[in-house]
């Protein structure tokens, strides 16, 4: 079942959460009217709802507490807030707080479900007076408590789930941004080798494969060429692509590249540049893809030489979504 779309709950979720808050609010105004006391009641009701759905929206959100992946990218290749931690610790500590309570409130719950029954008569016997007393008022009062907590958990799960884990991933995705970007300025001085930056990239984890990418664009290496080669071919996430686009950008200027590996560079970005949802129109990545593209233009055909025949010319593979000279 959908329970989001763009971040937000799709409206069915709205409308049942509205609903649901709607008809327990409407219960206590009609328990209240009937009451001797009817402002008391009404007062004393509200302020009971209130408390048992903050109550309630505290556990919705110990269980709705995202975990985190250690790969994000790895295991979403497609996903753009998929992120990789590799490159950095974020704390974790509310999570495995949340993780401890959960367990914690769940194995004190089965351990004491006998009970169940006893407790809420004496949680109705104790709130009675404040929803006005009355007949009816300690079982309405338990009610209440009851209802009001479950609809908190509910909100307070979905909440979490939706609007923490967007949040979070956001922080991470910006975490590992800005030190992408460290990495690019500080590359020349850091006096990492090729085959460290190989090793670097050869991990496998995308965080480490993002900061060789970063360091190939602040010292690019022709003989590093082909790891760029494999991240624009089979990168693990849309911000690796990105990254490999722009070391790709930095290597096209390298005055070194032999032939062959400019015409192995174009080949793949204009390869990629095939697939629109990977390199989609009006985006970051599509523009610095044209930009490589404009920098590692087609060579034209060597003339033959005067007394020899022209032999048949050839010419690297073309991409027929890139149009070529005419």
């Amino acid at each position: 079942m959908e329970l989001e779309r763009g971040g937000e709950p799709v409206p069915a979720v709205k409308i049942a959460l509205g609903g649901v808050l709607t008809a327990g609010l409407l219960g206590l105004v009609l328990f209240a009217v009937a009451s001797a006391h009817w402002a008391a009641a009404l007062g004393g009701g509200l302020m009971v709802a209130a408390t048992f759905s903050v109550a309630g929206g505290l556990l919705g959100f110990l269980f709705g507490v995202p975990k985190l992946l250690t790969s994000g990218g790895a295991a979403h290749p497609a996903d753009e807030s998929a992120t990789s931690t590799a490159s950095y610790a974020p704390n974790t500590n509310l999570e495995q707080v949340s993780d401890w309570l959960t367990k914690i409130l769940l194995g004190a719950g089965l351990t004491q479900i006998g009970t169940v029954p006893e407790r809420l008569r004496e949680l109705g016997r104790a709130l009675a007076p404040v929803v006005g007393g009355g007949p009816g008022a300690s079982g309405f009062a338990a009610a209440l408590g009851v209802y009001f907590t479950v609809v908190g958990f509910l909100t307070g799960w979905l909440l979490t789930r939706l609007l923490l884990a967007r949040a979070l991933s956001a922080a991470d995705r910006q975490t590992l941004a800005d030190s992408v970007n460290q990495t690019v300025i500080a590359a020349p001085g850091l006096g990492f080798g090729p085959q460290q930056v190989r090793d670097l990239f050869e991990t496998g984890v995308e965080g480490l494969r993002v900061q060789a990418l970063a360091l190939l664009q602040g010292a690019p290496d022709a003989r590093n060429l082909d790891l760029i080669v494999t991240a624009i071919d089979r990168h693990l996430s849309p911000f690796e692509l990105l990254q490999a686009l722009l070391a790709a950008r930095a290597a096209a200027d390298l005055p070194d590249l032999t032939p062959e590996q400019r015409g192995t560079l174009r080949d793949a970005v204009r390869y990629k540049m095939r697939n629109s949802r990977t390199v989609p129109p009006y985006s970051r990545r599509r523009s610095v893809a044209e930009e490589v593209l404009r920098r590692l233009p087609e060579q034209p055909a060597a003339p033959a030489t005067p007394g020899e025949p022209a032999g048949p010319a050839v010419t690297a593979p073309t991409d027929p979504s890139v149009p070529g000279p005419r």
